[in-house]
């Protein structure tokens, strides 16, 4: 329980404590008796009140801050401390301390905060803009007329849209030097954002892959316009199957998002302009006897070792990125004898089929990111063809042409290496 400061000879004490006695009044009031008109002005002067109280609060932790309350009592620090006793998490405790820290540098906007002018999240958005501005600015005016242009704009903006603003504010309040500056951080922030992308994809072992990711923003809108073309109402009513629900939602949910994203999945091209991976095109493989082709049930095989049922293999046999290995036909030629060097994409995937990982002993790299390596070289006569043809990763493709190195071909298809003495 917070501690009773009725009694505290401090105004900010006073306040807070009166403040708690007069909201249990209000929370015991019935709402029903207020007008149309106090509810809609009451909410909008409650939103003012919030802002209020968190500029006083993160004043407040500022201040706790300098007297090192959290080492008083052998916390980490203050925003661990503050983090333990208000039950926030310690990520989130550091960001409002940070917060904190930086209106004490910026008074106009720690003003506007505290009379409920700016919200909290606008106080960040400015706040940080002016942590960024650069040293170096020859007239000192700057960082206070960016301040006060982002108050102004604060005022009827969302904080989205004054994010957006405050990332070109130099070329708005110093249009002299503003320009080639901002132009000089765009392209710095493109740069990072590009080399800092990432993604992640794992199966939950319930048929579904889960992972995220993080793009660039150009990448990130080209993806969403994408999806959105897939996910519009108009292209979801062209593509619906006879009864289906006339219904379609304008603004798209997730779920409809990712079958969206399954549908430009099976649209992707397979031709030259999507890049090969070893050596093939970004390709899937399902592999099912004739019967399931014709209408069986048994399960089609990825070329990854999962499954997927008949009719979905069926359904997508025609699409792009999906190749049908259809065991018992001779639709592609595997056996090129000596007619060619190099394996050819049918060959690779036929091999791909046998050989799923690397043939050398012990390692289990994935054979589309394998190289077809020659049993008996081409050089001496060896055939390009099926039986001469193993998967290698390129470490072990790589040692097995190192003559540093015994190759020892083992039952089973393995080969394994030693270091000559």
């Amino acid at each position: 329980m917070a501690k009773d400061s009725r009694r505290s000879a401090h105004v900010v004490s006073r306040a807070v404590a009166k403040s708690h006695t007069r909201l249990d009044r209000a929370h015991e009031v019935h709402l029903w008796s207020m007008s149309d008109d106090d509810v809609a002005a009451t909410l909008l002067e409650a939103a003012r009140l919030r802002a209020r109280v968190e500029a006083l609060e993160l004043r407040l932790a500022a201040e706790a801050e300098r007297r090192h309350a959290g080492e008083r009592v052998g916390a980490t620090d203050t925003a661990a401390w503050w983090a333990t006793e208000t039950h926030q998490t310690r990520p989130a405790a550091k960001h409002r301390m940070r917060l904190a820290e930086s209106l004490d540098r910026h008074s106009p906007t720690a003003t506007a905060f505290a009379e409920g002018e700016v919200s909290v999240h606008h106080a960040r958005v400015i706040t940080e803009c002016l942590d960024k501005l650069p040293a170096d600015l020859d007239d000192p005016t700057i960082p206070l007329r960016a301040e006060q242009h982002l108050l102004a704009e604060a005022r009827h903006r969302d904080p989205k849209s004054l994010r957006i603003l405050a990332k070109h504010v130099l070329t708005v309040v110093a249009p002299e030097i503003g320009e080639a500056r901002d132009a000089k951080a765009l392209k710095a922030e493109e740069r990072l954002a590009r080399e800092t992308a990432w993604l992640t994809m794992s199966p939950d072992g319930r048929g579904s892959v889960v992972g995220k990711f993080k793009l660039p923003e150009l990448h990130g809108a080209m993806l969403k316009k994408t999806l959105l073309a897939f996910a519009a109402p108009k292209h979801q009513a062209a593509t619906q199957e006879p009864g289906a629900p006339e219904a379609v939602e304008r603004r798209p949910s997730p779920e409809r998002m990712g079958d969206a994203f399954c549908e430009l999945l099976e649209r992707l091209p397979t031709a030259s302009s999507v890049p090969k991976l070893g050596g093939l095109n970004a390709s899937v493989v399902v592999t099912m006897d004739f019967a399931s082709l014709l209408g069986g049930l048994a399960p089609g095989v990825l070329d990854d070792g999962a499954t997927i049922s008949a009719a979905q293999a069926r359904r997508l046999a025609c699409e792009a990125g999906l190749i049908p290995a259809v065991l018992g036909t001779q639709s592609e030629l595997l056996d090129l004898g000596r007619t060619a060097r190099l394996f050819t994409g049918a060959q690779r995937r036929a091999l791909n089929l046998t050989q799923p990982t690397c043939t050398a002993e012990g390692c289990d790299w994935p054979a589309h990111l394998c190289h077809a390596h020659h049993d008996q070289p081409w050089s001496t006569g060896g055939a390009t063809d099926l039986a001469n043809a193993r998967n290698l990763c390129p470490r072990h493709h790589a040692r097995i042409h190192d003559p540093a190195y015994d190759t020892t071909h083992l039952q089973g298809g393995k080969v394994a290496f030693h270091r000559r003495p």
